[in-house]
């Protein structure tokens, strides 16, 4: 009997090995049975084929031991069928037999016997044999489970492995699904190579050759196509072994379909790399491109040009279009922006070549071009101005014919800087030279600009200091009725006292202030001011009827915060809402519609004015008239001034001021400086006008008294 620990070796569960024993014998059955329960096993019986299938198609066991010559349907039937059943491939079948004749033998292992036994049975021995079986059978299963398993992986993987004798030539390929990797019959290495595109399939085998040649790990991408016309990428990869037996040279490698982990990388890549709005590339590439650039423009001594390409009031069209217009109009522009360099030269090459120019957004509204092998000023001065005049071609948004316009800063490496940062700064200061000089043009960086830049910084850091100071002061310029021109209100403007410049003009600094963001601190410091002066106006008694109005400018306006502090201001000052005038222009009122409306309305509701500034001048759209809840329109100096220039600029402002009645504003001209102009606005029933005609901005203290004067009048 053999020993009870390798009984636990056959199974991993407490049950033990069942075996089938099949036989018409009753005697041979009892025997058998009796000898394999004593070795530990499990036994169930049939008395004919028929029987031993339905007990099998029950409960399948680990062993069959079945006789060869029965009465109803033989052993080489019954094997036959039971190999056909679920769980019956794998199972051993031991067929038991008193003939050993070749024929006989052949017929078992035809039908799917396992082993044989010849009868009359050694009992001595049958169990060792029967546990023998079972382990045989055990291993061969878990060998075909592995099989299965690996093929599953490989399937779900994509994957093939592949084996060649680099001594005979011998090839042997291990893959469930070879079609999908593009190989074919005959499966030799040749057929590694058979679908991959012509352009690879040369660079892809010499390497492959080469590195098996020098015994060296080697790994290659390629595409293939295959047989339904899609494309695939695909990994080969291995090494060259040695083997055991004479140091074959084995070059073992694997296969592998790898086109979704190709196309994620690429996606990834494209993210990373690449604008998802327009396709351009991004900063970053535009970094990486310039270190491949920068070599061989020091080799060949060669000029590389950076322009920096920042699109005009371009946020007036997601203004008044939409979002959706404007990032049409940004993909346009990079459409023409690529259409005006050649193909070739948009994006950088692979391999050796020489890499060639970029393009790239940057920005919201900002592009780079990155020019390459640049041999005279005159080349990078004509893609410049291909530029301008390519975005100056009308644009179809909403129906509505747009042109663009922008302002495009130039430097030139190696005179303008060496690494990349320098060159991106002066090409941007180089940009706003361009958009000081009205726009719509190019500029080649100079030394001088970056004494304005510094000039800019210096500014910026002066204006810091006089906010911390109290460097800046109020004037009033009065406003006045065009009937019986009595004073109805006042427009405070700011000035700044310099300690060391004196008095300086808001067109100096207002620009930058609103480049720069200070501009919300400035709104502020005035409405803070320009409400408490009123204020001891009002206690005063000198300024009963009148309005105190004050400029709300600057780019991106929380309105509703600004909404807050206005309400504090009015808290704190004491001064009534219905003294307070808001002079807004369009553009600031666009930036933010409904949070302006809101805002606007709740102050209206409250009796603070709200005015319109410089109508005329900006957008003009008569829907925003009753898009606003206004109060008053303030109409731009440049209408009254052309009162006298042209003969439609009289009808023109008649227009202005009919629609503006219309919609129940009152209307206020700005920039009055010669009787005849005062004359024609009295006859055109204008509501109010101001001007130097009339009186220029003066301080707190004339304005005082003149108010003095008027009240004692």
């Amino acid at each position: 009997m053999p020993p009870q620990n390798e009984t636990t070796l056959l199974s991993s569960t407490s049950n033990p090995p069942v075996v089938l024993i099949v036989d018409d014998d009753f005697s041979m059955r009892l025997q058998v049975r009796f000898t394999l329960e004593n070795a530990g096993l499990a036994v169930v019986e049939a008395g004919g084929g028929e029987e031993a299938v339905e007990l099998f198609r029950k409960n399948p066991p680990d062993l069959v031991l079945l006789d060869v010559i029965m009465p109803d349907v033989d052993g080489f039937t019954t094997c036959r069928a039971l190999r056909a059943l679920p769980g019956g491939a794998h199972t051993p079948v031991v067929m038991v037999t008193g003939l050993e004749d070749p024929e006989t033998i052949i017929q078992a292992f035809e039908a799917g016997a396992t082993d044989f036994i010849s009868k009359p049975i050694n009992m001595l021995i049958l169990g060792y044999r029967a546990r023998y079986w079972l382990r045989s059978g055990s291993i061969l299963n878990a060998l075909k489970i592995n099989q299965k398993r690996l093929f599953k992986a490989q399937d779900l993987a994509r994957l093939g492995h592949w084996e060649r004798d680099l001594d005979t030539d011998q090839f042997q390929l291990t893959c469930h699904s070879p079609a999908m990797l593009g190989l074919a019959l005959p499966y030799d290495y040749d057929a590694l190579f058979t679908r991959i595109e012509t352009g690879e399939r040369e660079r892809a085998r010499h390497l492959i050759d080469e590195a098996c040649r020098k015994e060296q790990p080697f790994s290659v991408h390629y595409r293939i196509n295959l047989d339904d016309g899609s494309e695939r990428t695909i990994l080969n990869q291995g090494e060259v072994v040695r083997g055991s037996t004479h140091q074959r040279r084995l070059a073992v490698g694997i296969i592998q379909d790898i086109t979704a982990l190709k196309r994620a990388e690429d996606r990834i890549r494209y993210l990373a790399f690449y604008d998802n709005l327009t396709g351009l590339a991004n900063r970053s590439l535009f970094r990486e491109h310039w270190s491949k650039v920068l070599p061989h423009a020091r080799r060949s001594g060669k000029r590389l040009a950076v322009l920096f390409i920042d699109l005009d009031h371009f946020k007036r069209i997601n203004d008044t279009l939409g979002h959706p217009s404007g990032d049409k109009a940004l993909i346009t522009v990079a459409e023409r922006l690529k259409s005006i360099l050649r193909t070739s030269d948009i994006l950088a090459r692979s391999g050796e070549e020489q890499p060639t120019s970029l393009i790239s957004r940057v920005g919201g509204d900002e592009f780079t071009i990155l020019a390459t092998d640049i041999t005279t000023p005159d080349h990078i001065a004509n893609l410049a101005e291909r530029i301008i005049k390519s975005l100056n071609e009308p644009l179809h948004l909403e129906g509505q014919a747009v042109i663009l316009t922008a302002s495009i800063g130039i430097s030139v490496f190696p005179e303008d800087g060496e690494d990349i940062d320098t060159l991106l700064k002066n090409a941007d200061t180089a940009m706003y030279e361009a958009k000081g000089r009205g726009r719509n043009n190019y500029q080649f960086f100079q030394s001088a600009m970056n004494d304005a830049a510094k000039a800019r910084f210096h500014l910026s850091n002066r204006l810091r200091s006089a906010l911390e100071n109290n460097e800046f002061v109020l004037h009033y310029q009065p406003q006045f009725t065009n009937i019986s021109g009595l004073l109805t209100g006042v427009e405070a403007l700011i000035r700044w006292l310099d300690p060391a410049l004196g008095l300086i003009a808001p067109d100096k600094f207002l620009p930058f202030a609103e480049e720069s963001g200070f501009i919300h601190q400035i709104n502020d410091w005035v409405l803070r001011e320009a409400c408490a002066q009123a204020q001891k106006w009002v206690a005063a008694g000198l300024f009963a009827d009148c309005r105190m109005g004050i400029n709300i400018s600057g780019n991106s306006i929380n309105f509703k915060k600004l909404g807050t502090r206005i309400l504090e201001i009015l808290k704190e000052t004491g001064l009534a809402p219905h003294h307070l005038e808001l002079e807004l222009t369009e553009r600031v009122m666009m930036e933010n519609t409904d949070e302006a409306s809101e805002m606007l309305l709740m102050l209206k509701e409250m009796g603070v004015s709200i005015a319109i500034d410089d109508f005329g001048t900006g957008y003009s759209a008569l829907s925003h008239l009753q898009l606003f809840p206004l109060t008053t329109l303030k109409i731009d100096k440049s209408f009254v001034h052309n009162l006298e220039a042209t003969g439609n600029g009289h009808s023109l402002l008649h227009s202005i001021i009919g629609i503006a009645k219309s919609f129940n504003l009152k209307v206020v001209a700005e920039g009055v400086e010669t009787a005849d102009q005062l004359t024609a606005l009295d006859a055109m029933e204008c509501d109010e006008v101001q001007g130097f005609l009339l009186s220029r901005p003066v301080s707190s203290d004339k304005l005082e008294e003149r108010l003095l004067s008027n009240q004692e009048s």
